[in-house]
């Protein structure tokens, strides 16, 4: 059990830190071109009163590119953050795949779903998997021994796994055993993440900033 907590808290710590990086990074990206494509369009804002609008329309009918660097920065940040979420996770769960701690996890679900399974009548209180999940994250919630980044890779994973399949409605069902074992399944088949989309966006940009300059 401790060795599971410390494995985790480790685990923890390095998406911590990849978060950062990935996020830090592309922001530090995103204020570089935004303030280079500014520099070099800065004519076209004016004087007095109004250059953020005159700016704004002069780069939509002249420089298209920095018009999309300049006023879209905001959206190429939400981009990362959710780039950032999106592959922290994902590392988290393939070092856990590399432990132990995976085997952990798949045993807290099946805990977690057999809190709610075992109780006479759920199949009237659930009857697919989006209520299921709502019930399964809100237990897991609850329970003082499930910890933050273990809900999260609970949610993930829930996400992920597949229950087409599964008729809640049959008697004979054992949804807890079900859970567990798609849920390791999901933890043993995860490759390590991809940082495609990252250097995508950063392309994106590059060649963004390229053309606003040569329009320029």
């Amino acid at each position: 059990m401790k060795e599971n907590i410390k494995l985790a808290t480790k685990i923890g710590g390095k998406a911590v830190v990849k978060w950062l990086l990935i996020f830090m990074s592309g922001n530090l990206v995103t204020l570089t071109v935004f303030l280079i494509a500014l520099f070099n369009n800065i004519g076209l804002a004016g004087g007095g009163h109004g250059q953020v609008v005159a700016l704004f329309m002069g780069l939509l009918t002249n420089n298209i590119c920095a018009f999309i660097l300049i006023f879209g920065a905001p959206a190429f940040i939400a981009l990362y953050f959710v780039i950032a979420n999106k592959v922290s996770i994902q590392n988290v769960i393939y070092l856990l795949c590399k432990s132990k701690a995976g085997d952990y996890i798949s045993e807290k679900v099946g805990a977690i779903a057999s809190r709610i399974t075992d109780k006479e009548g759920w199949r009237r209180e659930i009857s697919s998997k989006a209520i299921l999940k709502a019930r399964l994250l809100q237990v897991s919630k609850d329970d003082p021994n499930t910890s933050k980044l273990q809900r999260k890779v609970i949610g993930y994973g829930f996400e992920k796994i597949s229950l087409d399949d599964v008729d809640f409605q049959d008697e004979n069902v054992k949804l807890s055993t079900i859970l567990q074992n798609k849920f390791h399944n999901f933890i043993t088949d995860t490759t390590q993440p991809s940082l495609t989309l990252f250097w995508g966006l950063i392309l994106i940009q590059v060649v963004l900033l390229t053309c606003s300059l040569i329009i320029n």
